[in-house]
This record gives structure tokens, sequence and C-alpha cells, in this order.
């Protein structure tokens, strides 16, 4: 199967400094985010000098993250920093020509109708199954452009499930996973990303998906591994999401997997200016007062997710 190159996405002209969704709608848009427990966080932030300045939306949004708990979100924060400057392979912007080969061969879209319970879907799966277009890293660090410059520009969201569409994964893509790396971006979202990850549910499933898990079971704990779902059919899978908040291709109600990765792309290639502000947002480990509590690799408090 191919993919278009998405070749007829063109570049659009820089625009003006890229604004982060305005915080008055995230307050307005769930009560319990309250403006005084942000400013306790950015009044803590102030005294860690290792930490970058942050926005009061991505203050809020760490809140959110974490069920209103303020230490929690302390935690979540300096592990999300953490890891985003030790492991910048994983976060890195790809510059256009390798955004443009990985968004051929991968797609990766939160989708714009949200279920019943108010849940954002994020869809990935292949658009080209030839292994030699896959690009472990690369597509690890698409996932983080693509989710984070949708958490800058709409907001939190009650809570996320992620859809895999295993439909082409091979042995070849597998033997292409880098497992220090997995392992990193599996820390990542369990410890430091600011979203409510609600379940995880792989569609189409391909006989490889056994390897699959065997490799990321020892990585999880044990309520994030039960929230993995492998479905036998898509019958199974609409239990769970209704068919009209996924992509025509699927019979949906959601534009077609190509037109949402050519919206996906140029929105990506008109938000330079974010992700360089973003890729800044770094710790100073010169810096930090006391031991490093990240969980990444050094011993620290975990973030502990709340699993509905």
């Amino acid at each position: 199967m191919h993919a278009s190159p998405l070749s007829s996405v063109v570049a659009p002209e820089p625009t003006m400094s890229f604004k982060c969704i305005d915080v008055q709608k995230l307050y307005e848009k769930d009560k319990n985010v309250r403006k005084s427990d942000v400013d306790i966080l950015t009044e803590w932030l102030k005294k860690q000098p290792h930490l970058p300045e942050m926005e009061e939306m991505q203050v809020a949004a760490f809140l959110h993250s974490c069920y209103y708990q303020i230490e929690r979100a302390k935690i979540t924060i300096d592990n999300y920093f953490t890891m985003k400057t030790h492991h910048p392979e994983l976060f890195a912007t790809l510059n256009e020509t390798h955004l443009r080969k990985s968004m051929s061969a991968v797609f990766v879209k939160v989708l714009p109708k949200t279920t019943p319970e108010g849940y954002v879907v994020i869809l990935l799966k292949l658009l080209d199954f030839k292994a030699d277009y896959f690009n472990f890293f690369d597509q690890v660090c698409v996932i983080n452009m693509v989710s984070t410059l949708h958490l800058h520009q709409n907001g939190f969201e009650t809570g996320a499930v992620i859809v895999f569409d295993s439909k082409g994964f091979t042995l070849s893509h597998l033997a292409k996973f880098n497992f220090s790396a997995l392992k990193h971006a599996v820390d990542h979202l369990q410890e430091g990303a600011p979203v409510r990850v609600k379940s995880v549910h792989f569609i189409n499933v391909v006989p490889v998906l056994d390897k699959v898990m065997s490799l990321i079971k020892p990585l999880l704990r044990g309520e994030v591994f039960n929230m993995l779902q492998l479905h036998p059919s898509m019958e199974s899978f609409h239990k769970h999401i209704p068919k009209e908040c996924m992509p025509e291709d699927y019979g949906g109600g959601v534009s077609s997997c190509q037109k949402l990765q050519d919206e996906n792309l140029e929105n990506c290639l008109k938000s330079y200016d974010f992700f360089q502000w973003h890729e800044s947002q770094r710790v100073d480990e010169m810096k930090r007062v006391g031991k490093c509590a990240s969980s990444f690799g050094i011993a620290g408090t975990f973030k502990k997710l709340n699993i509905d």
C-alpha cells in the first residue's frame, strides 16, 4: 500500500508568533481547575530554578491531568521537562523533509469527534506498509509533535483513548524498535505526559502483535497494562468507540485519513515557531536544588494515574 507523499501540501508563509489557547477557556471548561491552585503551582515554579518558565495554560493542563492534585502536578511537571531534556531524540522537532517523509509513512491524529464521554480519540496507523519507510525515532517525534501542538492549541480534554490500527505491521517494523527508547517513551506516557489516558485499543490485530505485547508488558504498571484491549473485530471495537468518531476510511463520520493527514502536516508546518519555543523549555541540572526527583532513570516518586 502506498501513501501520498504529501507533496501537494505547500509550506505556508511564516505567520505571527504562536499563541497558546486562552487559559480562561480552560477554567470555564473545567471548574475544578481553579486559578488559585494554578497560582500555587506558579509560585512553586519560581522556587525551582532548574525548571523553565511555563505558560499558565500549561500549568493548568498538568493540574488537570493529575486530577487537580497539586503535589502530583509538581512531580509530573518535573518528570515532563526532565524527560524532554535528557531524551531529546524522542522530542526533537523534525525538519520539513523528515516531517513530510514520516507523515507519508505513519498517520497520527487527534480526531475531531469526541466519544460520548467527551474523550478525544488519538488514532495511529501505517499509511505505507513498507518497513523501509518506518523510522522508530522519527515516528515517536511526530507523535509528540502532533499531540503537544494539539494540547497547546486546544487545551486539555476530559480524557483520551489511543487507537492503534496494526494493519500492515510486521516483524520488519518491530525489528526497527529501539527497546531503550521505547522504555523512555512509555515512561513519559505513564509519568510525565499531561494527559488522562483512559484506554488503549488495538484494531486489525496482526500475529506479530503478540510479540509487541510481550515487549511492552514489563514496561507497564499493572493498571495501565489492563487498559490495553485487543479487538478481534470492529464490532468489538465499536462497543467502546462509536463508528462516527472514526475517519470515513472506517465507515465513520470524520474526514478521510489522507485529508486529516494533509491538515495535520499543514498545521505543523506553520507552527515551527511554537516547536522552537517548546524545545527551549528544558531543565538546567546545574541549577537544580537537591536530588533529582525524576522517575526517568533516577530514583524518585512516580506520578500515579487514576484509572477510571
